[in-house]
């Protein structure tokens, strides 16, 4: 994953989606503008989605327009879905990466294990 806006380009674009009321029909394209996830895995598509979505919650409600509450609502819930869709679809099974970092660790505290045993 690519962050494409530094931290004043991304908060530009977010008090702009607030300002002008983005729902949820902008989702993919406030996405687009900010990261980009092309050969990106499930995890770490869900993780910038969840980070845009938190940075939105945590934007004062006085930047949305009273007329637009209801779609900051609406975009806040698109991104939880997706957020929700990608980890629905996320295995519960170890990679085969995860099983070798499990077995090394294993290894390496029984290292640990016997070379801090007190000596016969």
């Amino acid at each position: 994953m690519k962050v494409k806006a530094d931290s004043v380009e991304a908060m530009l674009i977010l008090v702009t989606a607030a300002e002008t009321g983005w729902g949820k029909g902008k989702v993919a394209q406030l996405m687009a503008q900010l990261v980009d996830m092309s050969d990106t895995d499930k995890d770490l598509r869900a993780r910038a989605y969840r980070e845009v979505r938190n940075a939105i919650s945590q934007l004062p409600l006085g930047l949305w327009p009273q007329d637009k509450l209801s779609a900051r609502r609406e975009l806040l819930d698109e991104l939880s879905r997706q957020i929700t869709l990608l980890q629905d679809r996320m295995s519960n099974h170890p990679t085969l990466a995860e099983l070798r970092e499990q077995e090394w660790r294993a290894t390496l505290a029984g290292s640990v294990r016997r070379a801090n045993a007190p000596g016969p």
